[in-house]
Parts: C-alpha cells; structure tokens; sequence
C-alpha cells in the first residue's frame, strides 16, 4: 500500500515538474528570439537562397532554368577551380604562420613591465579597426615601384634596383601578407595579452627558483598556459586567410596574370563580371563545405589532443 502510496506521490510530482520545465524552457526561446531572426534573416535564409540558385542558370535578370548538379560538374571539372583554391590555401600557410608568430612576439614584449608598452599596444591595434580597403589603399602606395616608401627604404639600404612588389610573381604573395600581417597583427597580440595575464605568476617565480632559464619557461610555462588561445588563434586565422579578397582586388586584382586570384574572387567575378550567378552560388556553396570540413578536422584534432 505504501508503495503505491510513494509512486502516486511521484508521478504528481513529475507532473508539476512538467508545466515548469515547458515554461523555463519557453523562456529560453524568447531570450533566444532577438538572436534567433536576425541569424534566420540574414544568414541562413541566404544559405538556402543560395543553394537553390546553384542548380539553376541563374543571371541578374533571375532563373533562367533549372539544371540540378550541373554547375557543380562544371565546377570541378574545371582547372581554375583547383588553381585558385590552392592560392587560398597558399595565402593560408604565408599569412596564419606569420601573424601567429608576429602577435605572439609583440604580446610577450607588452607583457614585460616597460612604461611605453601603452604606446605600443595602441600602434599596434589601431589598424585593425580600420576597413580592408583603407589597409589595401595604402599598402598600395607603399608598394608602388617608383616613388614608394618600402623600396626608398631598400635603396637606402644598398639595395641597387627596384622591386615590383605588385606585378611580379615571387614578391607580390609576400606584399599582400606583409599589409594584411600588419592590418590583423594587433588583434592577435591583444589575445595573446589577454591569455599570457591568465598565467599565475608564481610558476614563473618557482621555475625560475629552480634554475628555468627564459626559454625553457617559455616552452614549459608560457606555451602550454596559452594553449587554449592558439587553438582559437589557429581556426580563426585559417579562416579569415581563405576568405582573402579585398586585398587581392584592390591591391592586385588578380594579377599579375592570374597568380593572385583566390576562390573569393573567382566567385565574385563569376557572378558580378560575368553575370553568371548561378554557378557563383554552386561556387560558395563548395567553397563554404570546404570551410566547414576544415572546422570539423580542426575541433576533432584539438578535442583528441585534449582528451
């Protein structure tokens, strides 16, 4: 009797537990709401526009005729597509290494007790917060052949002849990585700042008790306490470095020849230059499982080296 007595009581309380975990959980779905429609608005009713206009010959004018995976085949059945996708990924092992490194260095200078490292980190991060065409504008003029800056400087320094950072093939990847190093650099430094003051400052006290010299701190304190930071540093860079475009445009476009044009650009001048939409969409949405496929390895790789 008494255990029917116990069960009926139970089941009465999880019946009162019910309309209260709804009602929490309508709530959350409301906070959620001034998030939710913005993103379904502005990013996954894109996403959908634009996978359903990859299987049509689509131009500025609208669809013109549904052609299933037809764009696709064309895709990758093209040269142009593996050429410029191995550009991206070019850019990707120039500029992710460089301006990892570059932050990293500055971070630890700031990090020091230095009475101008005000003054540093402000130099630093004010181009950040300018736009990508400002950046690539005046890069430009610092890269010009005749009268720019960098190759006064160069002559200034014994070097006898100019050089066309913009129009020869073996400089102009290494111009577009300097400007965007120097552009995203600050905001890299301001996160390896902000990881290096989460490390306690007794085991540097106790390694350096212990005979530690600088660099062996540095490999047994500093890396392993900013391990969490690179990991964001790496997957951010990696993406943002595919998605080079405003450089390459203004700075380049494209050339010289085609050595420049990256898989953004072959999307925007299939589908603005050539009026060619369609296959522009069939373009992102590869480009875009690309970027996601690279994401997946790269959480699974960080979460097996974790566990």
């Amino acid at each position: 009797m008494e255990t029917k007595l116990n069960e009926g009581k139970g089941s009465m309380a999880l019946r009162k537990r019910e309309p209260l975990r709804i009602r929490t959980e309508l709530k959350a779905i409301l906070y959620l709401i001034p998030f939710l429609v913005p993103f379904a608005v502005f990013y996954l009713w894109p996403v959908l526009r634009g996978a359903w206009m990859s299987l049509h010959v689509w131009s500025i004018q609208g669809m013109e005729k549904y052609v299933a995976f037809a764009n696709y085949k064309k895709i990758i059945t093209n040269s142009d597509f593996y050429q410029y996708m191995w550009h991206s990924f070019y850019f990707v092992l120039l500029c992710a290494p460089t301006v990892i490194i570059l932050g990293l260095i500055l971070a630890l200078i700031i990090n020091q007790k230095l009475w101008f490292r005000t003054l540093i980190r402000s130099v630093f991060f004010l181009p950040y917060v300018l736009s990508v065409s400002v950046i690539s504008f005046i890069w430009l003029r610092l890269f010009d052949t005749k009268h720019g800056p960098v190759n006064a400087f160069l002559h200034l320094l014994g070097l006898p002849s100019d050089i066309n950072w913009l129009t020869d093939h073996r400089f102009v990847w290494w111009a577009i990585t300097i400007a965007t190093d120097w552009w995203t650099v600050g905001f890299v430094m301001v996160l390896f700042l902000a990881g290096l003051q989460e490390i306690p400052t007794d085991q540097y006290e106790a390694a350096k008790i212990d005979g530690a010299n600088a660099w062996k701190r540095f490999l047994h304190i500093t890396l392993p306490g900013l391990s969490s930071v690179m990991k964001i540093q790496i997957f951010y860079q990696i993406i943002s470095c595919l998605k080079l475009f405003g450089q390459v445009q203004i700075m380049t476009g494209g050339g010289p020849g085609d050595s420049t044009n990256t898989m953004i650009r072959y999307i925007y001048v299939t589908g603005f230059k050539k009026d060619m939409f369609g296959l522009a969409s069939a373009q992102s949405i590869i480009f875009c499982l690309i970027m996601l496929l690279i994401a997946v390895i790269q959480f699974k790789f960080t979460d097996r080296k974790d566990g």
